[in-house]
């Protein structure tokens, strides 16, 4: 055997040979990582739990209140302004605008402030839609508790 002959074999088993014949791999034999950080190019993100919990939610109210909601919007943010009121500092957990037909979720209160970290996937999803049902039910005039499924219409 030649000696490219030989390195070629032992390349093959190591990684992979590259044009300028050197072997590109890491230290366990799977090739190089990938990037670290996120293209931009890759288009928009794919949507997070919250979000997807949000729009199952709205689904839902549209489908089973399609003359009072059939028109409801909805908006995920990160974090709603601050309000003072009496001198304490209030974060609101949702707002929303009849003129719209709108309403804005916000993120960041809703999966840090006011409970402990759930571990229980559907012990948190109720806990999101609690706060989308009051934004709906705010909105429309009634209590929160009457779009529930089952609730006397």
């Amino acid at each position: 055997m030649s000696k490219d002959t030989n390195w070629d074999f032992a390349a093959s088993r190591i990684g992979r040979v590259t044009r300028n014949s050197r072997v590109e791999r890491d230290r366990h034999g799977r090739g190089l990582r990938g990037s670290l950080i996120r293209s931009v190019h890759r288009g928009p993100k794919p949507p997070t739990g919250l979000v997807s919990i949000v729009a199952g939610a709205v689904e839902y109210l549209k489908a089973e209140f399609p003359n009072e909601l059939g028109k409801l919007k909805w908006r995920v943010s990160d974090n709603p302004p601050i309000e003072l009121v009496d001198g304490v500092e209030k974060v609101r957990r949702w707002t929303n605008d009849s003129a719209t037909m709108t309403i804005h979720i916000y993120r960041l209160p809703i999966e840090r402030l006011g409970h402990v970290r759930r571990t229980d996937p559907a012990h948190e999803r109720m806990h999101i839609e609690e706060y989308v049902f009051s934004a709906a039910a705010d909105l429309i005039g009634k209590e929160p508790w009457e779009l529930l499924p089952g609730a006397d219409r």
